[in-house]
């Protein structure tokens, strides 16, 4: 089984936390005989903005044409694309870089036996152009804002939906995504949910410490619908407890500015990007994790901290209510300072048992969910109906 993966959401020497969930997905994919893969993630490309440092174009110009992570290839072609502008069509110039890298390469999409297409627009939307052109099957994956935010945009949904027509199958990696994809209409006999998993080699309770450190952990990038303002705002209350922050994003000045107003600064902590195995120490330490975000699918962040025993208090939005519930956690009422107020104090009054936190994500390992998502390709790959 030869797979190609088009997907701008994929790590790359300069970024490499960016798209890790997609990453390690295949990394266990890589581990079944029989599955090979290469992947194309396309990069945005802009005249003028890339050439000013400190953008995030000037960043993505930096990032190799190709690179080879653990024997795997990744072609990182350039596609042209004007923020703000409509004048360019960002999933047809995803495909058209990605096409030339095929012809030039592939011997014309010979050597792979099915595109997967991860994060629907544009790039499944990309990923369904490629498929149509070599006439090869597609199976797409619906991650979060691509269903929350971009199904809710006319021009994004109709061209969404014509991709999904063109797919055999497409996985959601929560049930709400499915939900939501059947009330655009696509049928659910399409429609297949492999949820996100956990390296349990590296997030487990064998990381427990025997008292944890007095202090809250907020994981994910720093960008608003993360709500890591939330959780300075939360800290506020709490006068004997740290913040520790770790990810990256232009957010990063203004949350710091924000904790200075909130004369918290000398409790919260940003780390930065913290590789796997770090971050998995972290979350054991901490008292809970909190994560505000806006819009999710299934996220890592819970999942991970689950792993490690540690409670998560979390919004009530996408896939987190199909993983935390009372006995791992708490979900707030409303994505507010005032409602993660009630729910920091609900939690510092109850007691946690957090070996049965962690033996409860168990059975949601990697290796698991890898060998269904291969099983599912080896179904379309043989003209089969996908069996959920």
């Amino acid at each position: 089984m030869k797979i190609l993966t088009i997907t701008s959401l994929y790590p790359n020497g300069l970024q490499p936390r960016h798209g890790i969930f997609v990453k390690t997905r295949f990394d266990y994919l890589d581990r079944i005989m029989d599955f090979a893969r290469k992947v194309i993630a396309p990069v945005a490309w802009t005249p003028v903005l890339s050439w000013i440092p400190g953008s995030r174009f000037h960043l993505s110009a930096k990032v190799p044409q190709k690179e080879n992570q653990n024997g795997i290839d990744v072609f990182h072609p350039r596609y042209l694309t004007l923020p703000g502008s409509n004048l360019i069509d960002p999933a047809k110039a995803m495909a058209t870089a990605a096409i030339k890298v095929i012809e030039k390469t592939f011997d014309h999409g010979e050597e792979f036996d099915l595109i997967d297409g991860q994060y629907l627009y544009p790039d499944g939307i990309a990923a369904a152009l490629v498929a149509r052109k070599f006439s090869k099957p597609l199976v797409l994956t619906a991650r979060g804002s691509d269903v929350n935010y971009w199904m809710n945009q006319d021009k994004a949904r109709q061209k969404t939906l014509e991709a999904i027509g063109c797919a055999s199958a497409v996985i959601c990696v929560s049930q709400a995504l499915k939900q939501s994809l059947m009330k655009h209409g696509v049928p659910e006999g399409k429609l297949f949910v492999l949820p996100n998993g956990v390296d349990e080699s590296v997030f487990h309770r064998r990381h427990k410490a025997v008292s944890h450190k007095d202090y809250l952990l907020s994981v994910g990038n720093l960008v608003p619908l993360k709500g890591h303002d939330i959780a300075l705002r939360g800290l506020a209350t709490l006068p004997d407890k740290k913040l520790i922050i770790i990810g990256q994003g232009p957010e990063e000045k203004n949350l710091k500015q924000l904790a200075r107003e909130l004369a918290i600064y000398d409790r919260v902590i940003f780390l930065g990007h913290v590789p796997q195995r770090d971050l998995a120490r972290y979350y054991a330490y901490a008292d809970a994790t909190l994560l505000m975000s806006s819009m999710e699918g299934m996220p890592n962040v819970v999942l991970e901290s689950l792993a490690c025993g540690t409670p998560v208090i979390a919004t009530n939005v996408g896939g987190i209510p199909e993983v935390v519930n009372e006995t791992n956690g708490i979900l707030l009422s409303e994505r507010t300072p005032d409602a993660l107020e009630a729910a920091l104090t609900d939690f510092f009054n109850r007691s946690w048992d957090r070996d049965a936190i962690s033996d409860a994500m168990v059975s949601l390992d990697w290796s698991s969910v890898a060998q269904w998502q291969y099983e599912l390709y080896q179904s379309v790959i043989t003209g089969q109906q996908p069996q959920p």
